[in-house]
């Protein structure tokens, strides 16, 4: 993938990424442990965390009983992972990677939350799910979560503005995202803003992106493309919230067994 991400999220505020950004990771790795079980991916298989992050999931499904492997293209959150990990039980490891550049073969599954929506380009797409469906052993099972374009803009526009106050060991962090809306390219524009104040300094980190949503018919012919069946969506990690009743869609892939 193209350019090494400088988002201050990723990089000088990555020690605050869990702190921003609260999510039941238990309750969802338990349903994705139960999606695995169901396609015959059971405890004890390989699956790569594809763009990591803090690691909180990786940790989460080595706790569930799987062998995790744990990617990001950002040193700081994989030192945050390191970190968190220093007395965990269970085999989970972490490492500076690209989810483009992947071992051929290697993986039972794979889980790759929301980094899709950073691959703006359509050959970067197709090369991430091609090295996916490379680096997944016969019956290897993808999960992975993007932004639908339809119900994101619809909430983006009545919902713009998010902000964060969180008090932390390094001062008070206020973190605040504005989104703006490309119609044309499907995409998001954003605005982000990290103050922490301590000591009567305010150090202020400002940042723009883009996020590029999907849409479903795309997904699945990409999954298609690439060798995956049995493609199943939902609205969230919860088979009971069915696509569409959100702004994301969660899909579960699978490759077909060996000859």
């Amino acid at each position: 993938m193209s350019q090494v991400p400088t988002r201050p999220f990723y990089t000088e505020f990555a020690w605050a990424f869990d702190l921003l950004i609260d999510r039941p990771v238990q309750k969802e790795c338990a349903v994705m442990a139960g999606w695995l079980t169901a396609r015959g991916i059971l405890p004890g298989a390989t699956l790569l965390d594809a763009g990591c992050g803090t690691g909180r999931y990786a940790l989460e499904l080595a706790r569930c009983g799987y062998i995790v492997e744990g990617i990001d293209r950002s040193a700081d959150l994989i030192d945050v992972a390191n970190r968190a990990s220093a007395d965990a039980k269970g085999g989970v490891s972490f490492d500076v990677g690209d989810i483009a550049d992947l071992p051929r073969g290697r993986y039972d599954g794979i889980l790759c939350r929301g980094v899709l929506n950073d691959v703006v380009d359509d050959r970067e797409r197709d090369a991430v799910m091609a090295a996916f469906a490379s680096a997944l052993r016969p019956n290897g099972t993808l999960m992975l979560d993007v932004r639908e374009w339809g119900a994101s803009a619809t909430r983006k526009a009545r919902e713009p503005l998010f902000r964060k106050r969180v008090s932390t060991e390094r001062g008070e962090l206020t973190f605040t995202s504005v989104t703006t809306l490309d119609p044309e390219n499907r995409q998001l524009l954003l605005f982000e803003r990290h103050e922490l104040a301590a000591d009567g300094e305010t150090r202020v980190m400002d940042y723009h992106f883009v996020m590029r949503c999907w849409e479903l018919d795309e997904l699945v012919a990409s999954l298609a493309r690439h060798g995956f069946g049995s493609v199943c969506c939902f609205g969230a990690y919860d088979p009971g919230i069915a696509r569409g009743a959100t702004d994301r869609i969660v899909a579960v892939a699978q490759l077909p067994g060996a000859a």
